[in-house]
């Protein structure tokens, strides 16, 4: 419906993107089942996605916030104490000033993973055929220690940079419209930690002798197999929680009904012309586009952005608070187009090249350059 729907293409590239998870997660599961000695590239495949996931949230909620623009200059305006770091990570780590640096650092969290564990699988595909890679042992002449050590790692940081831009954005993802962070998050999340976690417990029973030999398979193959049943029944109702967690409606335009809209075709082009509710005079991006944001008060997110807030200072000379633009079409884009438009990766690509050497000086003069960091930014970062 997402596709056939094709509103907000910033934004819903994204939770295509992270749809994409739970049916992919029970295909390869069931392909582990039935391709037996194949299970270990299968899954492999499937872990690779999860990293690719962690990546799509984290830019999903840049976009949902207005883009990196935008957020960055609204980071600014955060408490320096959210970019400081809890016991033992301070010690290893150094504050990250709010702003362009802590949004170019939750990236580079989340895409070092991406990279780690695509590295991981091509040596996993490398070292099992050589016999080198000694899935579940502890040998240390194998590359199974060295790999899972350096993935739980990985994982762990990538998460821990998605947690601290959740919870320095949370206000924002609520009001004035609550785009239902939470159930986002949860959902997200609970995909890639319960599958882990419910993993831990069936190896945990599995040395225990809880999970022994079964005819031509070992204890090892009854516990990956398991795994790999429990998953596929498990997305049947993680599918029905994503349904209703990403629905589609939250993208519709301001005034339009999922029954009134039309469909777009394959040139692109949506049927049903101007709808209610369009402001055809704010346009950004080039025609075709609506430049709507939702109103202060406004919470629902069926209709998801409702009008422009011009730039006014009210009586005491303040100027007035602008809630994120974010660019919606007037029409929806075509299937064809939208389902391309969500697979191609390209922001990822860059993003990657971009901070494959850290988050450096270059990178941050770079943003200012773009001009991500305003004057006004920078005096609301000091009086912080």
């Amino acid at each position: 419906k997402h596709l056939r729907h094709w509103y907000m293409p910033d934004v819903q590239k994204y939770v295509v993107r992270i749809l994409w998870m739970v049916p992919l997660y029970a295909i390869q599961s069931w392909l582990s089942l039935r391709f037996h000695n194949a299970r270990i590239y299968i899954d492999t495949i499937r872990d690779l996605y999860e990293a690719f996931v962690i990546q799509s949230f984290v830019y999903y909620l840049v976009e949902l916030l207005g883009g990196e623009e935008r957020l960055t200059l609204s980071l600014c305006n955060r408490d320096a104490a959210l970019g400081e770091h809890g016991f033992l990570l301070n010690k290893c780590l150094s504050s990250w000033e709010m702003g362009a640096e802590f949004l170019a650092q939750c990236k580079w969290g989340v895409l070092q993973y991406v990279v780690i564990k695509t590295v991981a699988t091509l040596l996993t595909a490398v070292l099992e055929p050589l016999g080198l890679y000694g899935e579940g042992t502890f040998d240390f002449g194998k590359g199974y220690v060295y790999l899972s050590f350096a993935l739980n790692c990985s994982v762990m940081y990538a998460l821990y940079c998605l947690v601290k831009l959740f919870h320095a954005t949370k206000d924002d993802l609520t009001k004035p419209v609550n785009w239902h962070p939470i159930g986002k998050f949860l959902c997200v999340k609970g995909v890639v930690f319960f599958t882990w976690w419910q993993g831990v417990l069936i190896f945990f029973l599995r040395e225990h002798g809880f999970i022994a030999d079964m005819g031509h398979w070992d204890a090892d193959d009854i516990a990956y197999a398991l795994q790999d049943y429990l998953i596929c029944v498990e997305m049947f109702f993680f599918a029905i929680a994503h349904s209703f967690t990403f629905t589609y409606t939250e993208y519709l335009p301001p005034g339009l009904s999922p029954q009134q809209n039309g469909v777009g075709g394959p040139d692109g082009r949506g049927r049903g012309g101007q709808r209610q509710g369009w402001d055809t005079d704010g346009t950004r991006g080039g025609s075709g586009l609506y430049n709507g944001v939702p109103q202060r008060e406004s919470t629902n997110t069926s209709g998801a952005l409702n009008a422009t807030l011009n730039n006014e200072h009210d009586d005491d000379g303040d100027e007035e608070y602008r809630p994120p633009v974010i660019r919606t079409l007037h029409a929806p884009m075509g299937f064809r187009d939208a389902l391309w438009s969500s697979t191609i990766p390209d922001e990822t690509i860059s993003d990657i090249r971009r901070l494959r050497n850290g988050v450096s000086d270059k990178v941050r003069d770079e943003a200012t350059d773009a001009g991500m960091i305003s004057m006004s930014c920078l005096q609301n970062a000091e009086s912080i």
